[in-house]
């Protein structure tokens, strides 16, 4: 388009400053030479789109950009807020120049681009889609003790079913079943007879987000189905669905834990050695969703002092009770370790800075304010407590290193508390 010509220079402006903000933002996340590369990269194949010329161009171009985008793990609503947002920029130019004339052809023009990627993405994130669920499925095949993932085997493959329905594009009748109670795993669900599991908060958590997958899923046939087709939409339902699928097979793994009695056999949390599996897991959804959780570390102050001073058996009473207060204070949806010795770490998910640290308050004070009863006397004791909030970069890989930097932070703000004076959270 000659009009596209003219305005070259606004162009690159747009989408230059719309790079720069997103360099400021990652700044304060990491330091990737890595992510330096593949956003001036897809800048470019940004700008080579919007600049083609030709039929074939524009069919190259675009092609090549979805692909990057897909494989770099961009999200769709990334790549569209950049394209609408050069639009906006472009239009409020010729709005400005009082080149009203072009305007329209402007809009198809960005329009025609939107659908092209749109359709091109879907394609391309559902073949991902099924590529990752088969190497969830190979994962698990190989599994000595599959346990309950048995039955997460068999609801991925409801979900590969799901993918292959809308890749087909016949939108007939003969879609995956959408009753969260008739298909294959709300079947194990509603028959599951072992009674510790079912009192389990995590099973309960599974329950809520299989009826939360089937109702995306319910919306994903009825919307195959309409005659208005927009792959944008299905692209969100997807996503938001793969994100659930994730989180039902983090919980169902914590249930294997659980069957392995890995539980601490003193206060009956879990133990250290679950702990990095979890974070793992964690890592992995708060990469995937752009959600931040928090991490707590505790620790009883002057423990040595009530061990030396009135046994072991007295401090393993106070280990007890402060783990009584921790899960009774916290919510169920919480992880609750028990780190070493007086030490504990506490995992919250979907939970800011702010709020752990109203949390970690809370539990200073109810400790402080409890009296535990040794020999007709009252035992009073005190935990320091440190937080941070955990928000991890889609383009960092997790690594063992980096839940131990993690680590290392919490264990920091936990020493400074201890040094401006214990009882406190920092």
């Amino acid at each position: 388009m000659k009009v596209i010509e003219r305005y070259f220079s606004n162009i690159k402006n747009c989408i230059h400053d719309f790079s720069i903000n997103l360099e400021s933002i990652h700044s304060s996340v990491s330091d990737s030479r890595l992510y330096s590369q593949a956003l001036s990269e897809h800048k470019q194949l940004f700008l080579n789109l919007l600049l083609s010329t030709s039929q074939e161009e524009i069919e190259t171009n675009t092609l090549q950009l979805v692909h990057f985008t897909i494989e770099h793990d961009i999200s769709y609503l990334f790549l569209y807020s950049e394209l609408i947002t050069v639009a906006r920029k472009l239009l409020g130019s010729l709005v400005e120049q009082q080149d009203f004339e072009n305007i329209a052809d402007i809009n198809r023009y960005f329009t025609g681009h939107e659908d092209r990627i749109s359709v091109l993405y879907l394609q391309k994130f559902l073949k991902q889609l099924t590529l990752k669920n088969e190497l969830r499925l190979s994962h698990i095949s190989i599994m000595p003790d599959k346990k309950f993932m048995i039955h997460y085997e068999s609801h991925i493959r409801w979900i590969l079913n799901l993918i292959s329905y809308i890749q087909q594009n016949e939108f007939n009748d003969f879609y995956p079943e959408l009753d969260p109670n008739l298909c294959e795993f709300g079947l194990w669900m509603r028959g599951a007879s072992t009674s510790y599991l079912l009192s389990t908060s995590h099973f309960q958590v599974i329950e809520k987000l299989h009826i939360n997958l089937h109702d995306l899923a319910a919306n994903v046939i009825s919307y195959c189905q309409n005659k208005i087709f927009r792959p944008a939409t299905l692209i969100h339902l997807m996503q938001r669905i793969d994100y659930y699928s994730l989180e039902i097979g983090n919980e169902i793994a914590f249930l294997n834990e659980i069957e392995e009695s890995s539980k601490d056999p003193l206060t009956h949390l879990l133990t250290r050695r679950l702990f990095d599996k979890i974070m793992m897991n964690k890592l992995d959804i708060s990469k995937a969703t752009g959600r931040e959780f928090s991490l707590m570390m505790c620790d009883l102050d002057h423990f040595k002092n009530v061990n030396d001073t009135y046994g072991h058996a007295v401090g393993d009473i106070v280990l007890k009770n402060f783990a009584t207060i921790l899960e009774q204070t916290l919510r169920k949806s919480d992880y609750i370790f028990r780190f070493g010795g007086e030490e504990f770490m506490i995992l919250l998910p979907t939970t800011d800075k702010e709020e752990a640290l109203l949390i970690g308050q809370k539990i200073c004070d109810i400790t402080a304010a409890e009296e535990v009863m040794v020999e007709g006397r009252a035992l009073r004791y005190t935990v320091s407590i440190g937080v941070i909030s955990v928000l991890i970069d889609n383009t960092v890989p997790i690594l063992q290193n980096t839940i131990d930097r993690f680590v290392i932070q919490v264990d920091e703000k936990l020493y400074l508390a201890k040094e401006r004076g214990r009882n406190r959270v920092e």
